[in-house]
């Protein structure tokens, strides 16, 4: 009985096929084909949509040779194995899907890209230092918390707006500058058990009206 999945020139086909071992001589800027060493003679191969594993030239592959063309399915070796490059032959998208995805490099993890999102119901970022470099950050969210034992902030120019301000010093508050400017549209209350004010020249209070005691 014969196979209905097996065509009639696929039955007679009388096109040789080999798998032989090959050395990568060259590839094309894209990536999409190579030119492989095979049996003292040089062969044009294209990169089988299977091997992800991203051919350099000198790697031993296992190739496909159907008369003079070739198609690489899979790299077998490389001299210095320190590197390898995960990408569909020619570039295009690439997804990984699993339950779990676990990423763990030994010494440097790099995510490089002209966008990088990173979305979840949850992020946890856990690391001993942190840098964050760039021309722009921003963030919008409901609240934002900051708890830290030593907050230091340094800027040319810092600009805080909000509604409502309320700032609670258990110790002491301390403020340094060579110029300090306050301007009060509506009413402007402090309330001290003793307030102490030194100038070292003038002490200027001006006012249509002046209550003391």
């Amino acid at each position: 009985m014969s196979n209905p999945l097996v065509s009639r020139e696929a039955l007679t086909c009388t096109h040789p096929l080999a798998l032989v071992r090959a050395t990568v001589v060259s590839l094309t800027p894209e990536g999409a084909r190579a030119q492989i060493h095979v049996g003292g003679s040089l062969s044009a191969a294209d990169i089988a949509l299977g091997c992800l594993i991203r051919p350099l030239p000198g790697d031993s592959v296992l190739a496909l040779l159907e008369d003079d063309k070739g198609t690489i399915l899979q790299v077998l070796g490389r001299a210095v194995a320190e590197r390898a490059t995960l990408a569909l032959p020619g570039g295009g998208g690439l997804s990984i899907e699993g339950e779990a995805l676990s990423l763990s490099a030994r010494e440097t993890l790099w995510l490089t890209g002209e966008r990088v999102d990173l979305r979840g119901r949850s992020l946890a970022l856990v690391a001993e230092t942190m840098t964050w470099l760039g021309k722009l950050l921003t963030g919008v969210v409901e609240r934002f918390t900051l708890s830290a034992r030593h907050h230091e902030t340094s800027a040319g120019t810092l600009i805080a707006k909000a509604n409502e301000r309320t700032t609670l010093v258990e110790g002491t508050d301390s403020l340094r500058a060579e110029t300090q400017l306050v301007t009060v549209a509506g009413v402007a209350s402090e309330t001290a058990h003793t307030k102490v004010i030194a100038a070292a020249e003038d002490l200027r209070m001006d006012g249509k009206r002046i209550a003391m005691g």
